[in-house]
């Protein structure tokens, strides 16, 4: 028979291969009963390692064995006090933290970046918050935001001592933020610091990537390890760290916001992840740094595409030339750090636009890119990306760049002014709503979020006026080919707004 004990050491997928050869009757769910001969999407998706919570296998609402262990090594490797495993993405373990940071603060407000997740949105409706908005910086000429000003935090945490703080960083475009400076003004005032890490579960693991939450000293990082890392796709980590929200507080709101039944294949990702970066991390990061370096050597002569962070390096980044070429380099202190794993392809001052570049880049070159916006395609690189595919890229874009023209100089596209609130997202949900046209909604209050995805950032929050500016940008999108979506599904048509 199978004991757990016996393989204290393994990775939780190394005993997921020895259970599901010990000839144990599966006599519990799931259904396929590891049975996966001759039925070829069991046999391909791993069937024969999908378990549920049996004897030896702990419980991922209670970790005390295997599960528990795995979570300790998790929290090792990345430097904080407690880490819980995630199976349904970071959205729930922003939904848990909020939540229960809100819970224990107790002021019914939040702090938020503006540019936060819609989840941050959803779970400030959840918990019956009032948002307090902080604007990230303008990266002027370039339609994308930057950081977060740790003035602009102190002026609102002043005002509202112990009221959580969430932000950011990085960014979907790799923006990032002072949190160390942040983290010490909320703290000041009593203010848990929550920081979305979606997208930097790779910061501080090398001295390749650095700006991480953990190391800065948040309260809790919210990561995803399938953006950059090795985990399945809904695969994640919560961080707790300090002292300011107690880990029963994180345990009572996953229980709410996390499946009861966890995928074991997600996890054994999870755990799989940790021991690969343990084992080769730092051959993979110093291949994912070359392979960098080499991309920038080769789109340093782009003459009309602009890459902030690569081709053109922001003040933040040390400026080289490569080549023969004298790097232009971006003047602006909009931007406090650049994760350099994120590729931002920008085409703002030329006759295209990011939906047509993310197009010809699927239709001509095969390289499916991650989002388009007005004037820019972010493109992201991972810890097992190839040399060949950061030389596709490449060559790819220096290709384009040749038929691209650039045009007379223009106002950017850049994002509205936080429009007023007329009411709470609360009240605008139990309001009597009609659904109109967008090019006759000036003046109304929505109904409902409006967002383009991805990146599932809110552009309109309900209880919002449709101001000229708000419309004006919506339409601009629309217009540039950005993915528009929103709660009814009428966008890029129509809203629903207050009678």
């Amino acid at each position: 028979m199978f004991n757990i004990q016996d393989n204290s050491a393994q990775s939780l997928f190394q005993k997921l291969i020895d259970y599901s050869g010990c000839g144990t009757t599966p006599m519990h769910m799931p259904g396929h009963k590891r049975n996966s001969e001759g039925i070829k999407f069991l046999e391909e998706l791993g069937a024969k390692y999908d378990i549920t919570e049996i004897d030896g296998f702990d419980d991922l609402h209670q970790p005390e064995g295997v599960l528990g262990d795995a979570m300790k090594k998790a929290a090792s490797l990345w430097k904080s006090n407690n880490c819980f495993f995630l199976v349904n993405g970071s959205t729930c373990g922003v939904l848990a933290t909020v939540s229960a940071a809100s819970k224990l603060c107790g002021s019914g407000k939040i702090i938020m970046a503006r540019n936060c997740h819609r989840s941050v949105y959803n779970a400030a409706e959840l918990n019956d918050l009032t948002p307090i908005y902080i604007a990230p910086q303008t990266v002027e000429g370039f339609g994308f935001c930057g950081s977060i000003a740790p003035k602009d935090i102190e002026l609102s945490v002043r005002d509202n001592p112990g009221t959580p703080v969430i932000l950011t960083s990085p960014t979907y475009e790799g923006v990032t933020s002072n949190l160390a400076e942040i983290a010490v003004i909320c703290h000041m005032y009593g203010s848990p610091l929550i920081v979305d890490e979606a997208h930097g579960a790779h910061l501080d693991l090398s001295s390749v990537f650095v700006g991480g939450a953990i190391h800065a000293g948040a309260d809790i990082a919210v990561q995803s390890l399938h953006k950059t890392l090795t985990g399945l796709t809904q695969t994640g980590l919560l961080h707790l760290s300090g002292g300011l929200i107690p880990k029963e507080d994180i345990l009572r709101e996953l229980a709410v916001f996390e499946t009861s039944s966890p995928s074991y294949l997600l996890m054994a990702s999870i755990d799989g992840t940790r021991e690969l970066i343990e084992e080769r991390g730092s051959e993979l990061f110093k291949a994912w740094k070359n392979r960098l370096d080499r991309f920038d050597s080769l789109v340093t002569p782009l003459q009309n595409l602009r890459l902030p962070g690569h081709s053109d390096p922001f003040d933040c980044q040390k400026k080289t030339n490569k080549a023969g070429y004298v790097r232009r380099g971006i003047e602006t202190g909009a931007v406090y750090g650049f994760d350099r794993s994120k590729i931002l392809i920008s085409c703002e001052g030329t006759d295209t636009s990011g939906a047509v570049l993310m197009d010809k880049l699927r239709s001509r070159f095969g390289i499916e890119c991650e989002m388009a916006a007005c004037r820019y395609v972010v493109a992201m690189t991972g810890l097992l990306d190839s040399d060949e595919n950061l030389e596709r890229l490449g060559r790819s874009l220096c290709e384009l760049d040749k038929e691209i023209r650039g045009t007379a100089p223009r106002v950017p596209f850049t994002a509205p002014k936080i429009p007023p609130r007329r009411t709470s997202v609360s009240e605008a949900r139990k309001s009597e709503t009609k659904t109109i046209l967008l090019k006759d909604a000036r003046g109304r209050v929505s109904a409902e979020f409006v967002w383009a995805y991805p990146p599932g950032i809110p552009l309109i929050v309900p209880g919002e006026e449709l101001t000229d500016e708000t419309i004006r940008s919506l339409v601009i999108q629309r217009e540039s080919g950005v993915s528009l979506h929103s709660t009814a599904g009428g966008m890029p048509k129509t809203l629903c707004v207050l009678i």
